[in-house]
């Protein structure tokens, strides 16, 4: 079944979204069968993308097309795709009355700078996450980004407006309520993408039931009293940090991600590169606080070493000081009395070795079976 005309299918989606059905020649009576269920016809199994056009009907074939071309330009572009959930991971809006403040209360709080918005014709307050929008540029430069969210159209409309009031991050790319197959559920089926290059930030887990593994899950933002059993941040005359809030943290996450991603050292083209894959390896030593001693030469950046590349794919977190955080000690031999001291500080002294077999195999071995050699202090001669 012919869902287009002859004309073809836009081979930029930029064009496609800028265009009306009559530009686009839909038929939009072609699939009018009754059995349409789920924003899918049972009978020619073509699939209605509302959000890009409310009448464009695609079929199996002509959405592999465009997930084909549009993926390969991405990459292209060394880019891959975030996609972003709305409220409670990017900001928090509220009905609650006792929260509608008025314009002088606003000016007091100093708006431009906390991100309160008053919207009073809503009857209705929203607050931006701390970081969102230098969280948003600096995703843009790695990410092709979209919003996806089971609030409605109207609202997202007037919230993407907040988030990115030049249009240039998310452009027609919202998806919501009205596009959705269920009420509670988001499928990456609505993201024109080879799913082994999109990223999910939500914080809530089970509406992404059919794709886990693509999501990385966000501590859920309450600035207003929402939940009997949740103390709000504004309860608290407090907000997460600019610079150390949530946002902040998941951003280091993704850059490494996409370095992941697009490292030339990986074996294969990108066409083997998989998102899934990368976040499933980041588990193995996560929370993992790793420094190195006597391993490199003194004049050696250690970042750029096979060992730090290598913990950092699998979660751990690298340093070249030695903050009293750290949880590892990676090196080759140490004296009785460091290894002593290391055990009083909770510290563990391990063989690079450990690295070399956690990363062959994807998993964390036990520390224990890679001792590092002790050497004794030598006895001054009388």
């Amino acid at each position: 079944m012919k869902i287009i005309s002859e004309k073809g299918f836009p081979q930029d989606l930029s064009d496609l979204e800028s265009s009306s059905s009559s530009d686009l020649d839909v038929d939009t009576k072609t699939c009018a069968h009754l059995r349409v269920v789920r924003g899918m016809c049972w009978v020619c199994k073509s699939e209605v993308f509302k959000y890009i056009d409310k009448d464009l009907w695609l079929s199996p074939d002509e959405i592999a097309g465009i997930r084909m071309v549009e993926s390969e330009k991405l990459l292209k572009d060394r880019k891959i795709v975030l996609v972003l959930d709305l409220d409670h991971t990017l900001l928090h809006s509220t009905k609650d009355s006792k929260h509608l403040k008025t314009r002088q209360e606003l000016l007091e709080h100093n708006i431009n700078k906390d991100g309160l918005i008053s919207l009073k014709h809503l009857g209705m307050m929203t607050k931006l996450r701390p970081y969102v929008h230098t969280f948003l540029k600096e995703a843009s430069t790695m990410f092709e980004m979209y919003i996806y969210t089971t609030a409605d159209r109207r609202y997202t409309s007037l919230m993407a407006e907040f988030l990115d009031p030049e249009n240039v991050y998310f452009k027609s790319r919202i998806i919501v309520r009205e596009d959705l197959f269920a009420p509670d559920e988001k499928n990456l089926q609505l993201v024109l993408r080879h799913q082994r290059m999109v990223l999910v930030l939500d914080d809530t887990k089970h509406v992404w039931r059919y794709h886990p593994d693509n999501l990385i899950l966000v501590k859920r933002y309450y600035f207003f009293d929402a939940r009997h059993d949740i103390v709000s941040l504004s309860a608290m005359n407090n907000d997460e940090g600019e610079t150390t809030g949530v946002l902040a943290t998941i951003l280091q996450k993704l850059k490494l991600i996409h370095r992941l991603f697009f490292n030339p050292k990986f074996k294969g083209g990108l066409a083997h590169r998989d998102v899934k894959l990368i976040l499933d390896r980041l588990k193995v030593l996560q929370g993992c606080k790793l420094t190195f001693e006597g391993i490199f030469p003194s004049n050696f950046e250690p970042q750029n070493s096979r060992l730090w590349m290598m913990a950092e794919e699998l979660g751990a977190i690298c340093s070249t000081s030695v903050f009293t955080s750290r949880t590892h000690v990676v090196t080759l031999v140490a004296t009785e009395e460091e290894s002593r001291q290391a055990e009083l500080d909770g510290i563990i002294l391990v063989h690079p070795a450990w690295l070399h077999n956690c990363y062959e195999l994807a998993k964390r071995f036990p520390e224990a079976d890679y001792p590092i050699k002790l050497k004794k202090k030598k006895l001054r001669s009388s």
